[in-house]
């Protein structure tokens, strides 16, 4: 479930404030706030928009509405690609995990739908891998690597840590990774299909990340919520899911801390355990140190 408000500057504030105990790293440069609990996100965007998704969707939303006292509910417009209605299209489509996770990788998955795979993709459930349980993931994850082509690529934190500091952002990093796996998929594809991005920067802004790049795609389809709407990026997405899984609990086990997923307190807390009984620099190897988490780690520190 998906509802949408639209509010001024001072109602922004007040829901912020509400939700400001599950806060997380924002996923991309349009949200100015994330806030997410076990059934509830909140995308707090730029133009003011504040979007309520999962299952407490709708309570949350008439909650707001109420509050904040506006009497026309805001409907959600569904978006459909102008080149077709049906979610199991033949496409290569790409999308990524783990950019707004404080431990862990990202990772970048491009997959190929193929015609003949329609129907097991449709009996494994293929939908958006936010939709689907960590559990059910790691279930279908070793069926679909075994029956699709995808190409897959993963940014380590230490790599990741190392070029954020030679002034790569996180836009480009993540255009760098889309192109080659897209290319990657589409070398090994007989035929053309149309090729799709969850977009998660202006398109114009992509292409000039990757202007220092021979190899281009230029053919490449954007929209937002592509997960939602193109099986190929859902399969992308759900395949990368699975592989951050893996790699997030091989982590754990190595640091012998159970680390958490997304960022927010609980995270802010073992990152401060981390740093007291291993050194701060040890989290160079598995956490994104520049998020705003590794400064209150640091303060809470002093805490324990």
């Amino acid at each position: 479930m998906k509802t949408v408000l639209k509010c001024t500057n001072h109602e922004i504030k007040k829901i912020i404030n509400f939700y400001r105990d599950y806060a997380k790293e924002p996923a991309n440069d349009y949200i100015m706030f994330l806030a997410k609990t076990k059934y509830l996100t909140v995308n707090v965007y730029s133009s003011n928009k504040v979007v309520f998704q999962g299952q407490d969707a709708t309570e949350e939303y008439t909650m707001w509405r109420h509050l904040l006292n506006k009497s026309e509910p805001q409907t959600k417009k569904t978006v459909t690609p102008a080149s077709t209605s049906d979610f199991f299209v033949p496409s290569i489509g790409s999308d990524e995990v783990g950019k707004g996770d404080f431990f862990g990788p990202v990772i970048v998955c491009a997959a190929y739908l193929d015609p003949r795979h329609k129907e097991t993709l449709k009996e494994l459930k293929l939908t958006d891998s936010k939709q689907l349980s960590d559990d059910y993931i790691s279930s279908i994850g070793p069926k679909l690597v075994n029956l699709v082509t995808y190409s897959l690529l993963k940014l380590p934190n230490k790599k990741y840590n190392d070029l954020y500091m030679s002034g790569m952002n996180i836009n480009k990093l993540l255009a760098y990774m889309h192109n080659k796996a897209l290319l990657n998929v589409k070398k090994q594809v007989d035929s053309s299909p149309k090729i799709y991005i969850d977009q998660f920067t202006p398109k114009a802004s992509y292409y000039k990340y990757l202007s220092d790049e021979k190899d281009v795609l230029n053919d490449i389809i954007f929209l937002t919520k592509a997960e939602e709407q193109i099986g190929s990026v859902a399969l992308g997405s759900v395949i990368a899911r699975y592989h951050f899984i893996k790699e997030f609990d091989k982590l754990s086990e190595e640091t012998g801390f159970h680390l958490q997923k997304g960022a927010g307190k609980e995270v802010d807390k073992i990152a401060a355990r981390i740093i007291k009984h291993k050194g701060e620099a040890f989290l160079q190897d598995i956490a994104k140190v520049n998020f705003k988490t590794l400064d209150k780690a640091k303060a809470l520190v002093r805490t324990l």
